[in-house]
């Protein structure tokens, strides 16, 4: 990367491809879509957790595994690739992904919590509405602007603020496109 040019992405499941699985998680155990998307550390977790999907439906593994609770459910693949690249606070949470059909296991898949949440967003290059509630102003962001000198290092990270998307470097893009690792979608941000 020359001379600060870095790109930045928000990193989206990709869907494209029919065959890809989609796993259901039928008993969260308590643990609903928003706790492993606010960028906390989790400490009580159950590795029971078991998300299941028919082979009957699609049968490809990818390696960010679609879910109906919107995790970053991610392989043992993708794992490692994390942590060779990036120096960001991930905790990566065990589950069991099950064959609904003869309740097989996929080995080594567990729900990434991206910890680092970093105070990057630039309101004003941003593509947002304002949203009035009980005198609070809410700010609804269609699409995003950073600041990229405050990312720094990280290549995989969430907006203090707007917690729910992730936005990963062009370096975490290149290392995954190189690997092929399968199942994420890049979507260009706009980094002042």
């Amino acid at each position: 990367m020359v001379g600060g040019h870095m790109k930045y992405y928000k990193l989206l499941l990709d869907d494209s491809n029919q065959n890809d699985i989609v796993c259901f998680c039928k008993d969260n155990k308590g643990f609903e879509s928003y706790h492993l998307q606010e960028g906390k550390f989790i400490k009580n977790w159950n590795e029971d957790l078991t998300f299941y999907f028919n082979p009957e439906e699609a049968s490809d593994e990818t390696d960010y595994l679609a879910n109906n609770l919107g995790w970053f459910l991610i392989s043992n693949k993708l794992k490692t690739l994390l942590k060779e690249i990036d120096k960001s606070e991930i905790q990566y949470l065990p589950v069991r992904v099950v064959n609904s059909k003869d309740n097989s296991i996929k080995k080594g898949y567990s729900v990434a919590n991206i910890l680092s949440v970093l105070d990057v967003l630039n309101l004003e290059h941003s593509d947002y509405s304002v949203i009035e509630l009980d005198d609070e102003r809410v700010y609804s962001i269609r699409k995003y602007a950073i600041n990229k000198n405050a990312v720094s290092n990280y290549h995989i990270f969430k907006i203090k603020g707007y917690e729910i998307p992730m936005f990963v470097s062009e370096i975490y893009k290149d290392t995954v496109l190189k690997q092929g690792i399968s199942g994420c979608d890049f979507l260009e941000v706009k980094t002042l």
